[in-house]
C-alpha cells in the first residue's frame, strides 16, 4: 500500500478527516473551518482532553463573531467578549458575574465590577481554563501510529531522522527541518511524510490563536 493510501485510511480510523485541509471532523463533528485564503470562519472547538477543557467560539472572516467560552468537564466556567478581551464573566452556580484581570505586585487575580477579588478556589478555576496546546487529533499514541504506518515499506537503506517543525494559527504544519539524520537519502522523504499530515488542533491562549512547535523521530526500515 502506498504512504498516500496509509495515510487517508488511518485518517478514517481515528474519525478526524480533512477535505482539502479546510475543515476538521472530529468526534462526529465538523469543526475549525479555514476558507481558500487561510481565513478561520465557522464554528472553532480547541480541546485539552487531560484536563477536560474545550474552547467554544464562532469566527468569520478571522474575526470572533460570538463570545470566547471556555470549559471544563463540559461546564462553562468563563465568558470571554468578543470585541474586548478584557472584560469576562465568571460562572458561579451557572450564573455570569462580570470579571476582569488585574496585576498587582507582578501577579494576575480576577476582580469583581466592586473590586473584590475572587476566592483562591474560583482564582485558580478561572486561569485554569485559558489556554490549550497544539494538538494532534487522536494523540500521542495516533501520531506515532500515523508515523509508523507512513514510514513503513520496503527501503533500500534503514535510516533513523530527528525532525521539527512548526504549527501555524491554523493548525497547518510547516518549516519542517530534519535535525539529526544518519541517511541523508531518505530526508526527503521524511519530510513528505511531515507534509502530508492532517492539520492540527492550533495552540490557544486568553483569546489568542497561538503557533507552536512539535519534534519526533522517523525510523525507516530495510525491506
Amino acid at each position: 500500500m502506498s504512504i498516500k493510501l496509509k495515510v487517508m485510511a488511518l485518517c478514517l480510523m481515528i474519525s478526524v478527516s480533512v477535505l482539502g485541509q479546510s475543515e476538521i471532523k472530529y468526534e462526529g463533528e465538523t469543526i475549525n473551518r479555514i476558507d481558500k485564503d487561510g481565513k478561520k470562519y465557522g464554528v472553532w472547538k480547541l480541546f485539552d482532553k487531560d484536563k477536560g477543557i474545550k474552547i467554544v467560539v464562532k469566527m468569520e472572516n478571522d474575526a470572533f463573531t460570538s463570545n470566547i467560552d471556555y470549559y471544563r468537564n463540559e461546564q462553562r466556567i468563563v465568558s470571554q467578549d468578543k470585541t474586548d478581551p478584557g472584560k469576562y464573566h465568571f460562572y458561579v452556580d451557572s450564573k455570569p458575574v462580570p470579571v476582569k484581570i488585574i496585576v498587582e505586585n507582578d501577579k494576575r487575580k480576577v476582580v469583581q465590577e466592586n473590586g473584590k477579588a475572587l476566592d483562591e478556589k474560583s482564582q485558580e478555576a478561572f486561569f485554569s481554563v485559558l489556554e490549550v496546546k497544539t494538538m494532534y487529533y487522536g494523540g500521542e499514541s495516533v501520531l506515532r501510529r500515523f508515523l509508523a504506518n507512513a514510514s513503513s515499506g520496503d527501503w533500500d537503506n534503514s535510516a533513523s531522522l530527528q525532525l521539527r517543525w512548526s504549527i501555524d494559527k491554523n493548525g497547518g504544519v510547516e518549516n519542517i527541518k530534519v535535525i539529526k539524520s544518519d541517511n541523508e537519502a531518505l530526508n526527503e522523504k521524511a519530510i513528505q511524510i511531515i507534509q502530508k499530515m492532517p492539520r492540527w488542533q492550533p495552540g490557544f491562549s486568553n483569546g489568542r490563536f497561538l503557533k507552536g512547535m512539535y519534534s519526533t523521530g522517523i525510523r525507516f526500515m530495510a525491506g
